[in-house]
């Protein structure tokens, strides 16, 4: 059997970030865990994992600022960025503009959320 797709979830809401990883792993997946954007971006250079959800409010920093920093880094990696508040046009924009894959809007369907990880992990990735 396959590794499990490698999973790091970046959110300064210690409950979404536990309750969400525990859903995920039961999906298969391995989950880490980072509070901070920087534990966050530690985390990722660290662990290299094939997908990243990231709150796009922190309070040391931004989830557009740790998409810049990890595109960067990979080609290769998933980037989903998260949000509980409604996102302009310019934002969306911004936010792909600097690598995101996706956004999600909290509250967000867990199957649904699974299903879009499913299918982005599945895509051919190449580069580096």
């Amino acid at each position: 059997m396959a590794d499990p797709n490698k999973l790091l979830i970046i959110d300064d809401d210690a409950h979404l970030r536990e309750s969400l990883a525990e859903v995920l792993e039961l999906e298969g997946f391995e989950c880490h865990q980072a509070g901070t954007a920087q534990s966050g971006i530690d985390a990722a250079i660290k662990l290299g994992p094939d997908a990243v959800i990231m709150d796009i409010q922190l309070p040391d920093s931004s989830g557009f600022q740790i998409c810049s920093t990890l595109r960067k880094r990979s080609k290769t990696t998933i980037l989903i960025m998260m949000t509980g508040r409604f996102l302009s046009s310019e934002e969306k924009k911004q936010g792909f503009e600097l690598g995101a894959d996706e956004y999600i809007t909290k509250p967000f369907d867990l199957t649904e959320l699974t299903a879009r990880l499913r299918q982005l992990l599945s895509r051919p990735r190449g580069g580096a």
